[in-house]
């Protein structure tokens, strides 16, 4: 699978969540990391393969969900450090006690995401900011805003 570079600013705070949200979900989805951070993709169900006394029903289904779980926990890792090479370095210490991806980007959705208000209130400095006379053409002007 080719890997696609992030191209967007790191996470640095509230400042750029928004703009950092759609560049990371879609960094994140191209390279198939979504599945292990939105819960998915979950980790193999131990009672399809062993007994409840922890015995495998056979040595080839015991191979396979050894296989298995370890593609999940090879592929859950990735994702954690994929979601942490986009997010700066101060906030990778942050939340440097999460451990599956899971976590982080619920610690990360929680901390940083704007309540409606405070998105509206956004918009509205965008808006104030942006002088048409500043635009070369109506495109400019209105990808601003």
């Amino acid at each position: 699978m080719a890997s696609i570079s992030f191209k967007g600013d790191k996470l640095v705070g509230r400042s750029n969540y928004i703009e950092w949200l759609t560049n990371a979900k879609l960094f994140l989805e191209i390279n198939g990391f979504m599945l292990y951070i939105d819960g998915s993709k979950t980790k193999p169900n131990k009672s399809l393969y062993y007994n409840s006394d922890d015995s495998p029903f056979s040595p080839e289904l015991a191979v396979r969900y050894y296989e298995k779980s370890t593609e999940f926990e090879r592929s859950s890792k990735k994702a954690l450090g994929a979601l942490k090479s986009v997010i700066s370095i101060e906030n990778t210490e942050c939340f440097k006690d999460k451990d599956t991806p899971i976590s982080l980007w619920n610690a990360i959705t929680t901390t940083f995401c704007e309540t409606s208000l405070e998105l509206i209130g956004r918009y509205f400095d965008k808006l104030i900011e942006v002088n048409y006379n500043s635009c070369q053409n109506m495109d400019e002007y209105t990808s601003l805003i």
